[in-house]
């Protein structure tokens, strides 16, 4: 038995072989795939080695430097703005300034000498600008409230008498203080007699009082307060004109120093030689 076959018959006869849509599809993906694989394989290869070059060659984490806390403010330091050089009463005087006033007055404190010694001593209280009134319109208030800054208390006081300064006339008058916190005082009863003097000038806008206590029991005479007083002067640092016009700086002779000839007790007439004996 024979075969025959036609040319019709044969399938692939007409062309090459082709593969089918699907198949080839399919080994496109297969070869994507595979070369996914292999750089997956390199990436996970080389990353470690990349990351420890990067390591080795990064440069050290600054270090923060540490932090300082800002250094506290200091306060600018106050300063007079008067001064008196009476070296006959103290060399060195005690200067003490007091915390501003909530109306922006300072009150500043030239103490010259000791109360408790029986020598010359000097206090004075210098407000400016004085602003709100820092003391009592009435004098007498006003010097006691000052003698009690002082540690010192008033046992008597007489009636204020003008005292003329070149700054201005002074309230003056004799009083009789008591030391409260004991000490040598001159007299046997701790008391001692000095001058009170108060000046209240507004248009400068400042006050002047205090104290003046002469050697012994007596109070220092008004010659010599009213010298000290023309000598206190404005420190050419203070921006106040007016004060630095009316405060000048002087120089001259020591205020303690004795009277002039004409201000001393007329000498006495010299008795006349008694006759000769015959």
């Amino acid at each position: 038995m024979s075969l025959s076959v036609s040319g019709d018959d044969l399938p692939y006869a007409s062309g090459p072989l082709r593969a089918r849509p699907l198949g080839s599809l399919a080994a496109t993906m297969m070869g994507v795939a595979a070369l996914l694989v292999l750089s997956g394989s390199l990436l996970f290869v080389r990353a470690p080695q990349q990351q420890a070059a990067a390591t080795a060659t990064a440069e050290p984490p600054a270090v923060a430097a540490p932090v300082r806390a800002p250094a506290p403010a200091v306060a600018p330091e106050r300063a007079a703005a008067f001064a008196l050089e009476a070296p006959e009463l103290d060399k060195e005087p005690k200067i003490t300034l007091d915390p501003p006033l909530p109306s922006g007055g300072r009150q500043e404190t030239h103490a010259f000498g000791a109360i408790d010694n029986g020598r010359p001593y000097l206090r004075l209280d210098i407000l400016q600008p004085a602003g709100e009134k820092l003391g009592n319109s009435d004098f007498f208030l006003d010097v006691a409230r000052h003698a009690a800054q002082a540690g010192l208390a008033v046992v008597r006081i007489g009636q204020p008498t003008p005292l003329v300064t070149r700054a201005g006339a002074f309230e003056a008058a004799e009083i009789k203080l008591s030391l409260r916190e004991g000490g040598v005082a001159a007299a046997a009863t701790g008391e001692r007699s000095c001058l009170a003097v108060r000046l209240v000038n507004a248009s400068l806008s400042m006050e002047m009082a205090g104290l003046a206590c002469g050697a012994g029991t007596k109070p220092m005479d008004r010659r010599a307060v009213g010298c000290l007083l023309d000598r206190v002067y404005y420190l050419p640092s203070g921006a106040n004109k007016a004060l630095l016009r009316s405060f000048p700086r002087i120089d001259g002779p020591g205020c303690l120093a004795a009277a002039p000839a004409s201000e001393a007790e007329p000498a006495k007439p010299a008795q006349k030689k008694r006759a000769a004996r015959h």
